[in-house]
């Protein structure tokens, strides 16, 4: 078991905290919150408490996702953060996934970080358009697609290129995106262009 209760986490979400492995610096662990267990799980309504796996549903359907981007694509060109496996720790379970970084070995910045810090290029255009290929060719079902999701960095496959952490998976209680790939490839196009518009937005002006 990895004792994180006295450790402070490297990133913090309306759900998990993030903490660096204590025994791999390219490694990952994120825990949901008790606050969000509480309010997503406990004080949930029943409906939403059905989940066999209880509040650990998110780290079933991402690692579901993850396997199947890499059964319909390939595992070098997954646009999703690779997920290692499950531990346990003395705050909850935990989920490992592989840290995308930058060249120093931080931690990646978000997309709208990347945008804020660089303003948006030629280069974030081009990378978006290959990153957006991607998740149509893995059929990948991007449920929270937003500039907070999505990293710009490098792992073990490869990079830099942008990577969807968080987010991904069917979460519909009729899986109508896992049934139509031509649905899904609709959906992620409304998703993608919001994000982009948004994106663009936002980034400022130089």
């Amino acid at each position: 078991m990895f004792r994180l209760a006295d450790t402070k986490p490297i990133a913090n979400g309306h759900i998990r905290e993030v903490y660096q492995h204590p025994d791999d610096p390219d490694l990952l662990i994120k825990v949901i919150t008790s606050a969000s267990i509480e309010e997503r799980w406990n004080q949930a309504p029943w409906y939403r408490r059905i989940a066999r796996s209880g509040p650990y549903k998110d780290f079933v359907r991402e690692f579901k996702e993850y396997v199947t981007s890499i059964y319909v694509g390939a595992y070098a060109t997954s646009p999703l953060a690779r997920i290692v496996g499950l531990e346990m720790t003395d705050i909850g379970m935990g989920q490992i996934v592989e840290k995308v970084r930058r060249p120093d070995g931080q931690l990646a910045p978000t997309l709208h970080a990347w945008v804020q810090a660089e303003g948006f290029t030629e280069k974030t255009r081009v990378e978006l358009e290959e990153f957006y290929a991607r998740l149509l060719s893995h059929n990948v079902i991007a449920a929270d697609l937003h500039a907070w999701n999505v990293v710009y960095g490098e792992d073990s496959r490869g990079g830099p290129r942008l990577v969807m952490i968080d987010g991904f998976g069917e979460k519909n209680i009729v899986p109508h995106c896992s049934m139509n790939r031509a649905h899904n490839a609709s959906r992620t196009k409304k998703k993608y262009e919001r994000m982009l518009k948004r994106t663009m937005a936002e980034a400022p002006k130089r």
